[in-house]
This record gives C-alpha cells, structure tokens and sequence, in this order.
C-alpha cells in the first residue's frame, strides 16, 4: 500500500503536468485584422504568430476583413459561440461599441503595460468612453495642415511662420492663391473633396472654436450652437479665398498646385510617392482659432481591442503587447505605413517611414478626436451635404445647421434609447 501510494503521487503529478501542458498548446486566441495589407498579414502569420505560440504555447488564428463586413463577422463570432479574442478598432469603436459592453475595457492592463507612459495622455483621453480606455492605438490619423514653405516664400509669407489663427489662414489662402488666365495655377487652401471629409473639417473648426460636435456626456448635437455658425463662417471664407468658383489646374500638394492641405501620416505618405521631392517644401502646423488659443490636431485612431465576450483576455493581452514589441512595431509600421504614435520610438519610426513623419509627433498634444452620431456615415452625409449647399451659396450656414441639428437630435436620440 505505502509504495504503490508512493509511487502513484508522482505519476498523478504527470499526468497532471501532461494534461496542464495540453491545454496550454491547445490554447488559441482568434484576431480579426481589418483593412491590413496583405504584406503586414504575411509578416504576422509567418514571423509574429510563431513568435507568440514559442513565448506562451498558444497558436494564433488570423483573419482580414474589411471596414464593411468587420462588424457581421465580430457579430457573427460572438453570437456563434467562439468569440473573436483581438479585433482591429476603427475611429468610431470606442464610443460605439464600448456604449453597447462588446468591447473589455484596458484600464487594469494599461497600469501595468511598461509601454503605456509612452504614448501621450490625449491618445489615451481620445480612446476612452465614459473613463475607461476600450482601445489601444495602433494606426493614428493626426490631421493637421500641411503647407509648401516654397510657395508661402514666393507669395512672401515668412515659410518658418505659419498662420496662427483663422483670419491669418484666410489672408494667406489669398495670397497664396494664383491665377493662370481663367484657371487655378495654385490653391491656396484645399477643402475636402468628400461629403464625409466637409463634416470632419466642420468639427475640426468647431473643436478649435472650444465646441465639441456632440455633448459626450448628454449625447446631445452642438450643431445648434453660435460656435458651430462661427467655424463653418469661417470655412467658408477660407473655400472663397482659395476661388473655388474657378477650375483648378490638374497637380495637387504633391505637384505644388495646392499651398495649404488637412493631412495626416498616411496622406503624407501618398503625397511623397507621388513626388518624393516635395519633402523638401513640407512642413506642418496645428491650426487655431486666435494667436491665443489652443492648437488642435484632429484625430480619428485605428487600434486594437479585446471583445468583452473573449474567453482568453489575458492571452489576447500577450498578443496587443507583442505586437508593441520594438523590433516588431518597426515592421508592423515598415509594412503597413501604421504610426502608433510610441514617442520613444520617433526616430526610428521616421527611419523607417520617412524622416518627414517625426513631424507629426509633435501634433499629439493638440489631438482631439470626434464622436459622430450612428449611423455615422448618415450623419456625416446630411451634415456635408448641407455644408456643401452653403458653399455653393444656396442656403446659409444658420439654416445648414439648424436642420443638421434637428437630424443629428434624431440620431443622437435612437443612440441614446439603445445604450441606456
């Protein structure tokens, strides 16, 4: 009895041990990876999931989707049963589906992640919902205004003074504006070509003028608001300063026909694969409504989330962490054009992207970022709809948004009745 007993307790040990050492090899996390380029999902299915599987034993089941069909398939693996662990965020995740519990909240990680002081704390305040952090960034869209140094010297504006307030930006858009005839040789202020793109820049303006679009703690439309009149006034100086009444000659900010541009660091980057010359005429400030006021870098950031229904949270958390590994987030970057925004890491980023991208670092302590009604797309669309009509001076901006206001109540109203 005594020996069959003593050999027993380590073989029960073993099999313990054998059975333990199974679950973890049988462990594997599931990340839905939105709008990556096919050479970045390369790199994480051939160098980063074996990474993974050699530090904690667990594989990594990697899927692409696209912004459109992202939602049925995170919808679709919750409801199945096998959840999605790690999903990609778009600008609008946090607010929209951390306020409906699908997203886990990062807070008890972050206090702890070594990397977390190294991205500025307005990243953090933007990736919040009502005070916890639901995202962590992986993908930063920072707009700011790029302008060409070499037109402001020829309309003689001094190129290392860039405007400090709105009256400043409508009086350089005129000067740098120049004629060829009847056509546009240079604009001097580009607005967005997009319906969705009048809207961000309203907010933008908006943002600057101390007013954010939409109340976060009431969910109530700013729209109605004299600052809101006031940005789009504003704008709309800015669009007839730069003769929008008139057709531009073909070129852009890449070819030097465009003076003053919204970009951020994906723009960036197509602007110099278009003419890598340019980088010597690019240079970037963060508006502002007076020479007194607070710049502000209009933000939507791309990340990384843990669903809330995730069996494996604390292994989808190995997962985010590895992939802020240095030598890893250098590639993730390299591939993708991704700027996470680690301030550590601002030279090498540029070594590795484009010396012209340490520009932007700088930007994040104006970042702030919007929250659009949902459906965000229709709201966008009636709001830039409208502000397209009082650039074409059929309505004025009072009305444009006063009916905006009374569509976005709407929507805010129907967000409202859902999360509550």
């Amino acid at each position: 009895m005594l020996r069959s007993k003593s050999v027993g307790l380590p073989l029960v040990a073993c099999l313990l041990a054998l059975l333990n050492a199974t679950a973890v090899s049988a462990a594997e996390i599931r990340f839905l990876a939105t709008g990556y380029p096919v050479e970045l999902i390369r790199y994480l299915e051939d160098k980063v999931a074996p990474e993974f599987e050699r530090l904690y034993g667990a594989k990594v089941s990697i899927e692409s989707a696209n912004w459109n069909n992202r939602m049925d398939r995170i919808l679709v693996s919750v409801v199945g049963g096998k959840s999605y662990d790690v999903v990609s965020t778009g600008f609008y995740s946090v607010y929209e589906e951390g306020s409906q519990g699908l997203l886990e909240p990062l807070d008890k990680y972050l206090a702890e992640w070594e990397l977390t002081r190294f991205f500025p704390q307005p990243i953090w305040e933007a990736l919040k919902w009502q005070g916890q952090v639901y995202a962590v960034p992986q993908n930063q869209e920072l707009r700011a205004i790029a302008y060409n140094t070499r037109l402001f010297s020829e309309a003689g504006l001094d190129p290392n003074k860039p405007p400090m307030s709105w009256d400043e930006m409508i009086q350089a858009a005129r000067r740098l504006t120049k004629l060829e005839g009847d056509r546009l040789a240079v604009r001097g202020f580009a607005r967005s070509a997009s319906v969705g793109g009048r809207s961000q820049e309203l907010f933008w303006f908006m943002r600057m003028a101390g007013l954010p679009e939409v109340d976060a703690v009431t969910l109530a439309s700013n729209l109605d608001k004299p600052e809101a009149e006031t940005a789009l006034v504003a704008l709309s100086e800015l669009a007839d300063a730069s003769r929008y009444d008139l057709l531009e000659t073909p070129g852009g900010f890449a070819q030097g026909r465009i003076a003053m541009q919204r970009q951020h660091p994906g723009t960036l980057i197509n602007t110099l694969r278009q003419n890598p010359n340019i980088a010597d005429e690019y240079a970037l400030f963060a508006p502002r409504q007076y020479p007194a006021s607070q710049p502000v870098a209009h933000g939507f950031i791309y990340g990384l989330a843990i669903l809330a229904s995730s069996e494996n949270k604390d292994l989808a958390w190995r997962f985010i962490s590895l992939l802020y590994r240095d030598d890893i987030l250098l590639e993730l970057q390299k591939l993708s054009g991704f700027v996470a925004g680690r301030v550590d890491m601002i030279t090498r980023t540029a070594q590795a992207i484009h010396p012209k991208i340490g520009l932007f670092y700088p930007m994040f302590a104006y970042l702030q970022a919007s929250i659009i009604p949902p459906p965000r797309d229709t709201a966008q669309q009636i709001l830039g709809n409208l502000i397209q009509q009082v650039y074409n001076k059929r309505i004025s901006p009072r009305d444009a948004l006063s009916n905006a206001h009374q569509a976005w109540s709407m929507l805010l109203n129907e967000w409202r009745a859902m999360i509550e």
